[in-house]
């Protein structure tokens, strides 16, 4: 019967590689796993080893879902980016469509895409990655910042309402 060693300290009882990745990861605090196909949050820029745990955890960090059939279409992305002349929309930086790790912008949604934001380019602004992220956490906050905010949307989502 094979036995897995542990790299670190050498303990060979191990029946199962799967056993010993477990120790070792728990004993020394070290993943041995080794990921090909690791996953960016788009937002953040956190780092997972699968397509499924990235999505989660926008999900909650980001109060947005990343459905996969969700993509701009190229010709409303070009449209936004071109309208806004390839700068940050918030902070005034110029955004480029790739550099080394990649786009350093995203497309924001001004009504959030979860709420019912239609992919339109009248709801979408061009953000640099930093300011993106600096917007979700504050969409996150504006029940506190912005009372007066909350009161008027509240009001166009009721309508005009009459009481009896």
């Amino acid at each position: 019967m094979a036995t897995h060693v542990c790299p670190t300290c050498g303990r060979d009882d191990f029946a199962r590689e799967r056993d010993m990745k477990a120790h070792h990861t728990i004993a020394h605090e070290e993943k041995l796993v080794e990921y090909r196909n690791l996953r960016e949050c788009p937002t953040c820029g956190e780092v997972f080893a699968n397509e499924g745990g990235m999505r989660a955890h926008h999900k909650i960090r980001h109060a947005e879902s990343i459905a996969e059939s969700r993509s701009l279409a190229r010709s409303v992305r070009e449209q936004v980016i071109e309208r806004d002349a390839s700068v940050c929309q918030r902070c005034g930086a110029d955004v480029t469509p790739t550099d080394e790790d990649g786009p350093d912008f995203q497309l924001h949604h001004i009504v959030p895409f979860s709420a019912g934001g239609p992919d339109h380019p009248d709801n979408l602004i061009t953000l640099c990655s930093d300011c993106h992220g600096e917007a979700h956490q504050r969409m996150r906050r504006i029940v506190e910042e912005r009372p007066d905010l909350l009161e008027e949307l509240k009001a166009f989502a009721c309508g005009p309402h009459e009481r009896g």
